[in-house]
Protein backbone atom coordinates (compact mmCIF):
# COMPACT_ATOMS: atom_id res chain seq x y z
CA UNK A 1 0.00 0.00 0.00
CA UNK A 2 2.89 2.49 0.88
CA UNK A 3 4.49 1.66 -2.18
CA UNK A 4 1.04 2.09 -4.41
CA UNK A 5 1.15 5.38 -2.46
CA UNK A 6 4.51 6.88 -3.21
CA UNK A 7 3.63 5.65 -6.97
CA UNK A 8 0.32 7.47 -6.79
CA UNK A 9 2.23 10.44 -5.16
CA UNK A 10 4.64 10.79 -7.56
CA UNK A 11 2.33 10.59 -10.44
CA UNK A 12 0.83 13.27 -9.27
CA UNK A 13 3.87 15.37 -8.50
CA UNK A 14 4.95 15.20 -11.96
CA UNK A 15 1.13 15.65 -13.79
CA UNK A 16 0.84 19.66 -11.78
CA UNK A 17 3.82 21.20 -13.60
CA UNK A 18 2.63 19.82 -17.24
CA UNK A 19 -1.13 21.10 -16.50
CA UNK A 20 -2.41 23.96 -18.27
CA UNK A 21 -1.65 27.51 -16.98
CA UNK A 22 -4.59 29.85 -16.24
CA UNK A 23 -4.75 32.25 -19.31
CA UNK A 24 -3.21 35.49 -18.53
CA UNK A 25 -5.94 38.05 -19.71
CA UNK A 26 -5.15 40.46 -22.49
CA UNK A 27 -4.15 43.94 -22.64
CA UNK A 28 -5.79 46.57 -24.76
CA UNK A 29 -3.83 46.79 -27.62
CA UNK A 30 -3.67 42.82 -27.77
CA UNK A 31 -7.95 43.61 -27.77
CA UNK A 32 -7.30 46.21 -30.43
CA UNK A 33 -4.76 43.76 -32.32
CA UNK A 34 -7.47 40.78 -32.74
CA UNK A 35 -10.34 43.40 -33.42
CA UNK A 36 -8.60 44.58 -36.51
CA UNK A 37 -7.59 41.54 -37.61
CA UNK A 38 -11.40 40.51 -37.01
CA UNK A 39 -13.00 43.04 -39.33
CA UNK A 40 -10.45 42.71 -42.27
CA UNK A 41 -6.91 44.31 -40.90
CA UNK A 42 -5.34 47.20 -40.63
CA UNK A 43 -3.79 47.25 -43.78
CA UNK A 44 -6.69 47.01 -45.67
CA UNK A 45 -8.80 49.85 -43.13
CA UNK A 46 -5.50 51.88 -44.22
CA UNK A 47 -5.98 51.96 -47.70
CA UNK A 48 -9.76 52.97 -47.73
CA UNK A 49 -10.81 55.91 -48.64
CA UNK A 50 -14.18 56.56 -49.26
CA UNK A 51 -17.22 54.21 -48.12
CA UNK A 52 -21.04 54.38 -48.86
CA UNK A 53 -23.75 52.66 -46.94
CA UNK A 54 -27.08 52.39 -48.62
CA UNK A 55 -30.09 50.43 -46.82
CA UNK A 56 -33.40 51.90 -44.52
CA UNK A 57 -33.73 52.55 -40.99
CA UNK A 58 -37.01 51.70 -39.35
CA UNK A 59 -38.46 54.60 -37.05
CA UNK A 60 -41.45 54.88 -35.37
CA UNK A 61 -42.53 52.30 -37.38
CA UNK A 62 -42.24 54.35 -40.53
CA UNK A 63 -39.36 52.62 -42.95
CA UNK A 64 -36.72 55.51 -44.32
CA UNK A 65 -34.58 54.83 -47.27
CA UNK A 66 -31.40 56.18 -45.92
CA UNK A 67 -27.78 56.52 -47.73
CA UNK A 68 -24.24 57.34 -45.89
CA UNK A 69 -21.30 58.98 -47.24
CA UNK A 70 -17.84 58.93 -46.06
CA UNK A 71 -14.73 60.33 -46.60
CA UNK A 72 -11.31 60.07 -45.00
CA UNK A 73 -10.77 61.46 -42.75
CA UNK A 74 -13.66 62.94 -40.95
CA UNK A 75 -16.38 63.81 -43.18
CA UNK A 76 -19.86 62.29 -43.41
CA UNK A 77 -22.97 63.15 -45.64
CA UNK A 78 -26.25 61.33 -44.09
CA UNK A 79 -29.16 61.54 -46.28
CA UNK A 80 -32.69 60.00 -46.11
CA UNK A 81 -36.16 60.77 -47.29
CA UNK A 82 -38.75 61.43 -45.49
CA UNK A 83 -42.61 61.79 -46.94
CA UNK A 84 -40.78 62.05 -49.95
CA UNK A 85 -38.36 64.89 -48.64
CA UNK A 86 -34.79 64.71 -48.99
CA UNK A 87 -33.07 65.63 -45.64
CA UNK A 88 -29.44 65.91 -44.91
CA UNK A 89 -27.23 65.45 -41.85
CA UNK A 90 -23.05 66.50 -43.06
CA UNK A 91 -20.48 67.55 -41.45
CA UNK A 92 -17.60 68.61 -43.88
CA UNK A 93 -14.06 68.97 -41.45
CA UNK A 94 -15.18 72.15 -39.91
CA UNK A 95 -18.95 71.97 -38.51
CA UNK A 96 -22.08 70.30 -39.05
CA UNK A 97 -24.90 71.35 -40.96
CA UNK A 98 -28.51 70.31 -42.39
CA UNK A 99 -30.33 70.23 -45.18
CA UNK A 100 -34.25 69.90 -43.14
CA UNK A 101 -37.03 71.38 -45.58
CA UNK A 102 -39.85 69.98 -43.30
CA UNK A 103 -38.14 72.26 -40.32
CA UNK A 104 -39.93 75.53 -42.00
CA UNK A 105 -36.35 76.13 -43.35
CA UNK A 106 -35.63 74.92 -47.05
CA UNK A 107 -32.26 76.50 -47.27
CA UNK A 108 -29.42 74.52 -46.05
CA UNK A 109 -28.19 75.49 -42.37
CA UNK A 110 -25.41 75.22 -39.13
CA UNK A 111 -26.06 72.90 -36.53
CA UNK A 112 -25.43 73.03 -33.24
CA UNK A 113 -21.93 73.04 -31.34
CA UNK A 114 -23.35 70.31 -29.87
CA UNK A 115 -24.11 68.33 -32.80
CA UNK A 116 -21.22 69.30 -34.80
CA UNK A 117 -19.14 67.45 -31.86
CA UNK A 118 -21.09 64.64 -32.06
CA UNK A 119 -21.16 64.25 -35.41
CA UNK A 120 -16.95 64.92 -35.69
CA UNK A 121 -16.66 61.90 -32.90
CA UNK A 122 -19.08 59.31 -34.80
CA UNK A 123 -19.16 60.08 -38.11
CA UNK A 124 -15.85 58.85 -38.91
CA UNK A 125 -14.89 56.35 -41.97
CA UNK A 126 -13.74 53.97 -39.36
CA UNK A 127 -14.09 52.65 -35.81
CA UNK A 128 -12.67 55.32 -33.10
CA UNK A 129 -10.41 52.85 -31.53
CA UNK A 130 -8.24 52.34 -34.64
CA UNK A 131 -4.93 54.84 -34.34
CA UNK A 132 -6.54 56.50 -30.94
CA UNK A 133 -3.36 57.03 -30.04
CA UNK A 134 -2.66 59.65 -32.76
CA UNK A 135 -6.19 60.94 -32.60
CA UNK A 136 -5.55 61.49 -28.56
CA UNK A 137 -8.33 59.43 -27.51
CA UNK A 138 -8.19 58.34 -23.74
CA UNK A 139 -9.05 54.40 -24.43
CA UNK A 140 -8.94 52.42 -21.21
CA UNK A 141 -9.76 48.60 -21.05
CA UNK A 142 -11.96 47.90 -18.13
CA UNK A 143 -12.26 44.23 -18.28
CA UNK A 144 -14.89 41.63 -19.45
CA UNK A 145 -18.49 41.61 -19.24
CA UNK A 146 -21.62 39.39 -20.65
CA UNK A 147 -23.44 40.83 -23.45
CA UNK A 148 -26.60 38.88 -24.57
CA UNK A 149 -24.88 35.85 -23.29
CA UNK A 150 -21.46 36.32 -24.72
CA UNK A 151 -18.38 37.67 -22.85
CA UNK A 152 -17.13 40.73 -24.23
CA UNK A 153 -14.05 43.04 -23.50
CA UNK A 154 -15.35 46.28 -22.28
CA UNK A 155 -13.23 49.32 -23.46
CA UNK A 156 -13.93 52.90 -22.22
CA UNK A 157 -13.01 55.89 -24.87
CA UNK A 158 -13.28 59.59 -24.16
CA UNK A 159 -13.19 62.14 -26.94
CA UNK A 160 -11.59 65.32 -26.68
CA UNK A 161 -15.38 67.06 -27.11
CA UNK A 162 -15.89 64.68 -23.41
CA UNK A 163 -18.21 62.96 -24.83
CA UNK A 164 -17.98 58.98 -23.73
CA UNK A 165 -17.99 55.95 -25.75
CA UNK A 166 -18.01 52.39 -24.33
CA UNK A 167 -17.11 49.53 -26.46
CA UNK A 168 -17.96 45.64 -26.02
CA UNK A 169 -15.84 43.57 -28.19
CA UNK A 170 -16.77 39.71 -28.34
CA UNK A 171 -14.13 37.68 -26.59
CA UNK A 172 -14.60 35.03 -28.78
CA UNK A 173 -14.88 36.56 -32.35
CA UNK A 174 -13.24 39.85 -31.44
CA UNK A 175 -16.29 41.38 -34.01
CA UNK A 176 -17.57 44.59 -31.96
CA UNK A 177 -20.97 43.57 -30.60
CA UNK A 178 -22.17 47.07 -29.14
CA UNK A 179 -21.82 50.53 -27.92
CA UNK A 180 -23.23 52.79 -25.14
CA UNK A 181 -22.19 56.14 -26.15
CA UNK A 182 -22.69 59.17 -23.61
CA UNK A 183 -22.83 62.75 -25.73
CA UNK A 184 -23.26 66.55 -24.44
CA UNK A 185 -25.72 67.67 -26.60
CA UNK A 186 -25.73 71.60 -25.86
CA UNK A 187 -26.12 71.41 -22.01
CA UNK A 188 -28.29 67.96 -22.68
CA UNK A 189 -27.30 64.31 -22.36
CA UNK A 190 -27.75 62.51 -25.09
CA UNK A 191 -27.48 58.39 -23.92
CA UNK A 192 -27.59 55.95 -27.01
CA UNK A 193 -26.85 51.88 -27.41
CA UNK A 194 -25.90 50.57 -30.67
CA UNK A 195 -26.01 46.73 -31.29
CA UNK A 196 -24.06 45.60 -33.66
CA UNK A 197 -25.09 42.20 -36.09
CA UNK A 198 -25.23 40.14 -38.90
CA UNK A 199 -21.78 40.81 -40.03
CA UNK A 200 -20.58 40.10 -43.69
CA UNK A 201 -16.98 39.92 -45.36
CA UNK A 202 -17.65 42.75 -48.19
CA UNK A 203 -14.65 42.83 -50.39
CA UNK A 204 -12.33 42.18 -47.44
CA UNK A 205 -13.97 44.22 -44.82
CA UNK A 206 -15.87 42.67 -42.31
CA UNK A 207 -18.90 45.42 -41.55
CA UNK A 208 -22.50 44.87 -39.41
CA UNK A 209 -25.09 44.51 -41.95
CA UNK A 210 -27.75 45.08 -39.38
CA UNK A 211 -27.61 48.11 -36.33
CA UNK A 212 -29.92 48.51 -33.90
CA UNK A 213 -29.94 51.79 -31.79
CA UNK A 214 -31.57 52.58 -28.91
CA UNK A 215 -31.58 56.29 -28.12
CA UNK A 216 -32.72 56.47 -24.56
CA UNK A 217 -36.03 58.16 -23.71
CA UNK A 218 -37.39 56.52 -26.70
CA UNK A 219 -39.75 54.04 -26.82
CA UNK A 220 -38.48 52.45 -29.66
CA UNK A 221 -35.64 51.53 -31.02
CA UNK A 222 -34.07 52.63 -34.56
CA UNK A 223 -33.18 49.40 -36.67
CA UNK A 224 -30.60 49.97 -39.66
CA UNK A 225 -30.50 46.99 -41.98
CA UNK A 226 -27.98 47.61 -44.89
CA UNK A 227 -28.46 46.37 -48.59
CA UNK A 228 -24.78 47.77 -49.80
CA UNK A 229 -21.60 48.52 -49.50
CA UNK A 230 -19.44 50.26 -51.51
CA UNK A 231 -15.68 51.04 -50.69
CA UNK A 232 -13.10 53.80 -52.40
CA UNK A 233 -15.52 54.24 -55.13
CA UNK A 234 -15.48 57.98 -56.01
CA UNK A 235 -18.01 60.57 -54.54
CA UNK A 236 -17.80 64.19 -55.38
CA UNK A 237 -15.98 65.67 -52.18
CA UNK A 238 -18.39 68.66 -52.85
CA UNK A 239 -21.25 67.35 -51.37
CA UNK A 240 -19.55 67.89 -47.94
CA UNK A 241 -19.39 71.45 -48.35
CA UNK A 242 -21.67 74.13 -47.08
CA UNK A 243 -22.70 76.29 -49.78
CA UNK A 244 -20.69 79.22 -50.90
CA UNK A 245 -23.78 81.42 -51.25
CA UNK A 246 -25.26 80.29 -48.15
CA UNK A 247 -22.13 81.12 -45.89
CA UNK A 248 -22.20 84.88 -47.43
CA UNK A 249 -25.91 85.14 -46.49
CA UNK A 250 -24.56 84.28 -43.42
CA UNK A 251 -22.32 85.96 -42.64
CA UNK A 252 -24.14 89.37 -43.89
CA UNK A 253 -26.65 88.28 -41.41
CA UNK A 254 -24.23 88.18 -38.44
CA UNK A 255 -22.75 91.55 -39.78
CA UNK A 256 -25.93 93.23 -39.45
CA UNK A 257 -26.72 91.54 -35.83
CA UNK A 258 -23.48 93.60 -34.67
Amino acid sequence: MRIKSFILVLILCLAAPLSAKPQEPLKLDQVLAKYYEAIGGLEKWNNLNTMVMQGTMKSQGVTIPITAYHERPYKCRIEFKVQGTTMAQIYGGYFAWQINPLSGNPEPAPMSSGKTRYMKDTCGIESSLKDYKKKRHKVKLLGEEEIDGKNAYKINLKYNSGNIETFYIDAKTFLLLRTVGLYNMDGSDLRTTTDFKQYKNIDGYVVPNNLVIQIHGNPEPEVINVSKFEFNTDIDSTIFDFPKENMEKMQQQLKEMK
